[in-house]
């Protein structure tokens, strides 16, 4: 049965669901579908593919590779996670009736409204979908190479309304209702080489970047009325031991590639990710989908430097991408702008994902310190509904990123 003190737990589960798939990546217990690499690209809206002018060029657009120079290091981290048609607050009100008291028969009126929320779960495009990036990366004259993860979330309901009628029996009865979450990861932990090179006097960069690719794929569920409860004890240790428990591991090769071409102050960059989009094995167990893929993406991007010290830039999903949650796709939409004065960056974004089932713009901010050998960056990414609020279980959007880097 649910219990009232797990339900409070229940709004936090996407920042912790993002930060136990980072912390797996490296051995630890541990919107946003298009991992957006680092605190300038989240700051930005999620805006990177042709205004990106560092070495996490390795992830989001290789060519930009090709304008860097001099050695740098820089270590950084993302999340980004929607909650698709309210999936969080949808569980939330069921938790939140007398489930004991209504099996025992009590609360007949209650019924229907039960009835009513079960069926409200059920509503195409339910979800919770993440990604993010955390690695390291090393470049020098269009050479890099990184380590770290890609890891990507996804969390869809189990809808069961053939027992619905209280009191009745194992065909058809209420207490045997088996309405409750799937639960589905991919730490996608890799090694990267990349480079980036010039043509045309320096107006087209182009360039490309290997994936060895080590996948952990994890898969559980958890019900509301049965089985292993969604919310007994601490959802994040129960999504934790769980999908440690069904870990499965493949190992895969794949790359991503781009181009952009540079006019000075007005860039146009196009990349595609995870080009052969590898399929990672999941544990045989009940509702898996036997495969999750590293979902394949084609980005195209803008930049414009209106003044030395103000930047404009706007992305977008070329094409559709899959999710881990089964019938539901990303498709983004990113717009950013940059204010660099001395010693502080100031950035802002908003990002609307088209393939949602309410399609709604999220927003992002960002600060950067500047200083001659290290920069450090932060930003954090929230919807109109519930904002920062993380005791609201109806917030939409949520995600944060930081990064510290080293140039010489």
């Amino acid at each position: 049965m649910l219990r009232s003190a797990a339900v409070k737990n229940l709004p936090n589960f996407l920042v912790r669901m993002g930060l136990a798939s980072l912390l797996l990546a490296v051995g630890a217990p541990a919107a946003a579908q298009y991992p957006w690499a680092g605190a300038r690209a989240m700051g930005m809206g999620g805006a990177q593919v042709g205004a990106v002018e560092d070495n996490s060029a390795i992830w989001s657009n290789p060519a930009a590779l090709a304008s860097l120079q001099g050695l740098e290091f820089q270590l950084l981290g993302s999340f980004a996670a929607q909650n698709r048609n309210n999936l969080v607050g949808s569980i939330v009100d069921l938790s939140e009736l007398p489930w004991d008291e209504i099996l025992d028969g009590q609360h007949p009126e209650l019924i229907p409204g039960a009835i009513a929320d079960i069926l409200n779960v059920a509503r195409p495009g339910s979800a919770v979908v993440g990604s993010g990036v955390v690695g390291l990366a090393a470049s020098w004259n269009g050479f890099a190479v990184s380590i770290g993860d890609v890891p990507y979330v996804g969390i869809y309901p189990i809808v069961d309304t053939q027992h619905i009628i209280p009191g009745g029996g194992p065909d058809n009865g209420l207490q045997f209702n088996e309405t409750g979450l799937y639960l589905a990861g991919l730490s996608a932990r890799e090694a990267r080489i990349g480079y980036g090179f010039k043509l045309l006097e320096g107006m087209l960069e182009v360039g490309a970047a290997g994936r060895y690719v080590s996948g952990v794929t994890y898969f559980a569920s958890c019900g509301v009325l049965v089985g292993v409860d969604c919310t007994s004890g601490d959802l994040a240790d129960l999504i934790h031991d769980a999908f440690q428990e069904n870990s499965r591991t493949t190992n895969k090769f794949t790359f991503d590639a781009g181009a952009r071409v540079n006019f000075g102050i007005l860039k146009f960059g196009i990349s595609g990710t995870s080009l052969t989009q590898p399929e990672f094995t999941v544990a045989n167990v009940t509702g898996s989908p036997g495969v999750v893929p590293l979902p394949r993406q084609l980005r195209g991007g803008v930049a414009v430097a209106v003044l030395s010290f103000l930047t404009l830039a706007a992305d977008g999903d070329l094409i559709a991408s899959d999710t881990l949650a089964p019938g539901v796709e990303s498709q983004q939409l990113s717009l950013g702008g940059e204010v660099k004065i001395p010693i502080f960056v100031f950035r802002g974004g908003a990002t609307r994902d088209f393939k949602a089932a309410n399609p709604t713009w999220a927003y992002t901010i960002g600060l950067g310190l500047r200083f001659p050998v290290v920069s450090v960056d932060l930003a954090v990414l929230f919807g109109t509904t519930g904002g920062f609020n993380f005791e609201n279980p109806d917030r939409e959007t949520l995600g944060a990123a930081a990064g510290v880097k080293l140039h010489f």
